[in-house]
């Protein structure tokens, strides 16, 4: 993701993004469980891409893809996925690649499956990203979108002022999170429905998501055990009865309606120049664009095809 458009840096101070999730199993059980079931809905997989995969935590949830694709901004979240699943790195079933969720390094269609989760908070201009993410996966995806409208902002709205307030949660335009110089953004279901459906693309709500986050981070951790078990009893049912007003996070599944056809061969053949468009030459540690002449290197475990200021190909 571009640090153009002022979103978190998980680069600085050598930050780890995995000490975000100590303490939050309750929401990690809950997505794990949610992508696992619709990854089996989606079907079989010859290349996945997950863009904007941090260090690769739902990388587990993607057995029944052939080969996988982590795609992020962070190089420390590329280098901690690199030891991570270094094994796969290595067979060549998982390749990571640093780019810009702007101007992605990949053809068209490059991949039948996408998953983003936990991304589109980190988006001030969706209509410009969503669709570009879009574009290089042909034919499914999972899409997790983070709303303003669900059940416990639509209350502390009406408590803090009242029905005028309430209605915001239901207009189409995006709502800023927090104050800081990296803002957050929840969105309204149906507009993102709406955007994808113009990209050409047919959307199901899948699940809603932590419907009760952060519930075992404000209770005792005794009380925690002798709730869990009753607390994922009833999400799995809010999963399910929950959609598109119970849960801040609704999955969608995407399918594109005139699918594409599964590219042959490699990494190789789906990359292009994010400056260009154009397609590159490779060799063993770089890749140079045929085009531009912009040179692209292998750094470690991972790809790095970030271009300063670079702008979407058309």
């Amino acid at each position: 993701m571009s640090r153009s458009t002022a979103i978190v840096d998980y680069d600085s101070n050598d930050y780890d993004y995995r000490t975000f999730w100590a303490g939050r199993d309750y929401e990690q059980r809950a997505e794990a469980a949610v992508i696992h079931r619709c990854m089996r809905a989606l079907g079989p997989s010859d290349w996945l891409v997950d863009l904007g995969a941090g260090f690769g935590r739902n990388y587990p949830q993607y057995g029944s893809a052939r080969t996988v694709v982590l795609v992020d901004y962070s190089r420390n979240n590329l280098k901690t996925a690199g030891r991570l699943f270094g094994v796969d790195v290595a067979a060549g079933r998982l390749h990571l690649v640093r780019a810009d969720l702007n101007a992605l390094p990949f053809v068209d269609g490059a991949f039948d499956q996408g998953v983003t989760v936990r991304v589109l908070h980190h988006l001030p201009d969706i209509n410009r990203t969503l669709p570009e993410m879009l574009r290089v996966i042909g034919v499914a995806a999972l899409l997790d979108v983070p709303i303003k409208h669900h059940v416990f902002a639509r209350l502390i709205a009406a408590a803090r002022g009242g029905y005028a307030r309430v209605r915001e949660t239901a207009t189409a335009t995006p709502r800023v999170v927090g104050e800081s110089e990296y803002p957050f953004f929840t969105f309204h279901l149906d507009a993102i429905r709406r955007l994808v459906s113009r990209e050409g693309w047919d959307s199901r709500i899948a699940a809603s998501v932590n419907n009760f986050r952060r519930w075992d981070q404000v209770l005792p951790r005794a009380a925690v055990a002798v709730l869990n078990p009753i607390v994922r009893s009833v999400d799995a049912i809010a999963q399910r009865i929950g959609r598109d007003w119970w849960g801040p996070n609704q999955f969608l599944e995407l399918r594109r309606r005139h699918r594409l056809a599964v590219l042959p061969g490699g990494l190789a053949a789906r990359v292009r120049c994010p400056a260009c468009g154009q397609s590159v030459q490779w060799q063993a540690d770089s890749a140079t664009c045929g085009g531009c002449s912009e040179r692209f290197a292998r750094r470690g475990s991972y790809w790095d095809f970030t271009v300063p200021s670079a702008t979407t190909p058309r």
